[in-house]
């Protein structure tokens, strides 16, 4: 009973979201929102599409006023149930139909129900209210309807509230001119950092078609696409981004990530080298070589790339953390040990390197101080899966050896 309670304050706020921005009393206000936060038409929560979710909410609440398992209501002529609409809300009917478009039609559509499972939220009273906790649907009077995009949909909301303001001036700008390439761009921005990646991508394809050629605009549209995982997308960015401005280091190093998550390894080492003939002080560029090189099964190159990393950084907690890890791997304990406490030394609340160190001193066969280790990081971040696999070694390995004494 609690999770349908949750579930339906849940709707009901979706029910209140919908009205603020598609109110028919303020359709300049809800005009403006839409513009602010770039939700279109056919968003999860738009009139049309929550529409058929309005009947669901109405039975819902007259199950819960009524206090049983099933909607109460009186039949018309025809046997079908009245489900107490007025006149003036006529969009929804007694089995809820949706606005005929694919968008729609694919969020809230009516399916025929093919054996939903879902936890019987009515302790076996009714079979007319269900939902599937994995599939996110809700299935009322036999008719499902999809969860998911409504949590999505709010989720973007909220995301974007932080950047309310700047998206206000955005919005206010475009109004006045919707070429205003800066605009876009700023607003471009702030969808990915609010991590709406496909309305970031979208504003970015309209500021290319105003200026095509402007390298800034190429490589975010590159980083838009490494997020959403359109990685062979993002390296034709990236290249376009290099070939507007080769002097833009980090989309050579942005191309060469891309190109080692495809596995595309000598091409990635390739493009670190390129950018390192410009720019040998580069940093990051040596330590994404030494990261290729090491997958290369080249250790001792992969070595002297992070060395050279640190000699120009020498506070850079990735190449030290990379140099540790490769150590480490190595068997080179006692090297391995000295970098992970120059890396605490700037980063002491990091889990990560305590239970790497840990797992270094067992190495080492130290296991008391290994566990302590260990239990640090746990401290820091309860569940750190690396540091309980390093856990239950060492104590796997305390337990051998009071064994092997005690014989």
């Amino acid at each position: 009973m609690a999770q349908r309670l949750c579930l339906e304050k849940f709707l009901y706020e979706c029910q209140g979201v919908s009205m603020v921005l598609w109110h028919n009393k303020d359709r300049k206000l809800g005009k403006q929102l839409r513009s602010i936060f770039s939700i279109s038409n056919n968003f999860p929560l738009s009139s049309a599409a929550f529409s058929g979710l309005r009947a669901v909410i109405k039975g819902m609440e007259k199950e819960r006023m009524a206090g049983i398992g099933k909607t109460e209501g009186t039949e018309n002529t025809d046997g079908t149930e009245k489900t107490g609409e007025t006149e003036n809300n006529r969009e929804t009917e007694n089995t809820p139909e949706i606005e005929n478009t694919p968008e729609i039609e694919k969020t809230f559509r009516n399916k025929k129900k093919q054996g939903t499972q879902g936890e019987e939220l009515d302790q076996g009273k009714s079979t007319v209210f269900l939902y599937n906790t994995e599939a996110k649907k809700l299935t009322f009077h036999g008719n499902d309807y999809e969860i998911l995009p409504l949590f999505l949909a709010v989720r973007d909301l909220y995301t974007s509230l932080q950047f309310f303001e700047e998206l206000q001036a955005c919005a206010e700008r475009l109004e006045k001119d919707p070429q205003d390439a800066t605009a876009l761009f700023q607003k471009a921005v702030l969808m990915y950092k609010a991590r709406r990646f496909e309305t970031a991508l979208q504003l970015t394809a309209k500021v290319l078609k105003i200026i095509p050629d402007d390298h800034r605009v190429w490589y975010n549209r590159g980083v838009i696409l490494s997020e959403l995982g359109r990685l062979k997308e993002a390296i034709e960015a990236y290249n376009k981004t290099i070939e507007l401005e080769p002097g833009f280091e980090v989309a050579w190093d942005n191309k060469g990530v891309v190109l080692a998550r495809l596995g595309r390894f000598e091409e990635a080492l390739q493009a670190y080298e390129e950018i390192l003939l410009r720019y040998p002080e580069y940093a990051e560029a040596w330590a994404g070589k030494g990261s290729i090189l090491s997958i290369l099964g080249r250790e001792e190159e992969a070595l002297e790339a992070y060395s050279c990393a640190l000699r120009i950084r020498p506070d850079y907690l990735e190449a030290l953390t990379s140099t540790g890890s490769l150590l480490s791997s190595l068997g080179r304990y006692e090297e391995a040990l000295k970098i992970y406490d120059k890396a605490l030394q700037l980063a002491p609340t990091e889990p990560r390197l305590w239970a790497a160190r840990g797992f270094v001193l067992s190495g080492m066969d130290k296991q008391e101080e290994a566990l302590e280790n260990c239990n640090r990081a746990l401290e820091l971040k309860p569940g750190f899966v690396p540091a309980l696999e390093t856990k239950v070694k060492i104590l796997s390995e305390i337990g051998r050896q009071k064994a092997r004494s005690s014989q």
